[in-house]
């Protein structure tokens, strides 16, 4: 039964409580923060969580493990374990933070989730796949997903796990993936929905950027925005950096805004 929950949930476990007291003890955890858990399992983050935080809600869709934990931390005043799918709950609406070793099997949904909430988490780390990690964060090249949210969040990996730190033992390389809230976005929170509009309309099929403009805002629009930010037709979306990206955004602010 043991096996059949872990493959369900695909859930590896850390077994070692040195190496999560060093990666906690590293993470930006205060005496003051709110954490929010995803998935504690059998509770070595938990324990050190409700060490160094002021309050930690843990949320653990598995029946065996909450019950489990609920005998476990029937002690701590600092701990509220739910028994939920956090895919369908209620994030908190104060400020929080994130520090999980979430399933493999949901760990994009989870990020997306979080990222794209309405009150996204102060700080957030995951322990994630590797490949994904890299995928996201785009060290090397910009993609949709980077584009898209790094004007409020900072991403990268601190930590690489070995595969032995895990039981069962994976057949996946992991890491420690962490996204930060800017001190000071990028562009203004209160824009976020229509950049990131702009965004997917700029990336479209893959084509030349200006083709993809050129169908939303027309010729005149799409080759003011390019010709203004000094970009070769020939560019594809991927091509662009960050700071690009938001060039195109903010001149067709000013497009818009004087017709």
């Amino acid at each position: 039964m043991y096996k059949l929950r872990r493959k369900l949930f695909s859930q590896n476990f850390l077994h070692s409580r040195k190496l999560i007291s060093k990666l906690i003890r590293n993470s930006s955890i205060g005496k003051n923060d709110f954490f929010l858990e995803i998935g504690p399992g059998e509770g070595g983050i938990t324990r050190q969580l409700i060490q160094q935080a002021q309050y930690v809600l843990a949320v653990e869709i598995d029946l065996h493990w909450y019950n489990y934990l609920q005998e476990k931390f029937n002690d701590a005043d600092n701990l509220s374990l739910c028994h939920a799918d956090i895919l369908n709950f209620k994030l908190p609406t104060i400020p929080y933070k994130v520090f999980s070793n979430i399933p493999f099997s949901i760990e994009g949904k989870i990020i997306r989730l979080l990222i794209d909430a309405q009150n996204p988490p102060e700080d957030c780390y995951l322990v994630v796949m590797k490949e994904l990690a890299y995928r996201l964060s785009a060290p090397y090249r910009e993609n949709l997903f980077s584009i898209t949210h790094k004007p409020w969040f900072d991403f990268s990996i601190t930590y690489h796990f070995e595969r032995t730190d895990f039981t069962p033992i994976p057949n996946v390389d992991a890491v420690l993936f962490r996204f930060v809230k800017r001190n000071d976005p990028l562009i203004p929170w209160n824009e976020r929905k229509n950049y990131q509009k702009f965004i997917t309309i700029g990336f479209g099929q893959g084509l030349p950027i200006i083709q993809n403009l050129k169908k939303y805002f027309g010729k005149t629009v799409a080759l003011d925005l390019i010709s203004t930010s000094r970009i070769s037709k020939k560019t594809k979306p991927s091509e662009l950096s960050l700071q690009q990206w938001i060039s195109l955004y903010q001149r067709l602010r000013t497009t818009i805004s004087n017709p």
